[in-house]
């Protein structure tokens, strides 16, 4: 008499299929949640305070252009220290 895997539907020669799985089904809620581990890395403070900002100058296209520039410098230096503290940090 061959009896049937009553979750596979299949004969006996396969139910050791069945058993594999149900014991995989079984097994997987058995172990114990992952504890997150946090890394806290630190960051230097000159990475963390912000650039210098550019002050106003004269009233003329020339201090105008200045102050264009010292803006496009802060920014960059702003960016570069982002970049730097992502550096740091690692991927996400």
């Amino acid at each position: 008499m061959m009896s049937n895997c009553t979750a596979c539907g299949n004969r006996r020669d396969t139910m050791r299929h069945c058993l594999i799985f149900s014991v995989m089904l079984l097994t997987g809620c058995s172990q114990p949640e992952p504890v997150p581990v946090y890394v806290k890395r630190t960051i230097p403070g000159e990475l963390t305070t912000p650039c210098t900002e550019p002050v106003k100058g004269r009233r003329t296209e020339g201090g105008l252009a200045e102050l264009a520039l010292g803006w496009r410098f802060t920014a960059r230096c702003n960016a570069g220290k982002l970049h730097d503290i992502a550096e740091l940090t690692g991927p996400r």
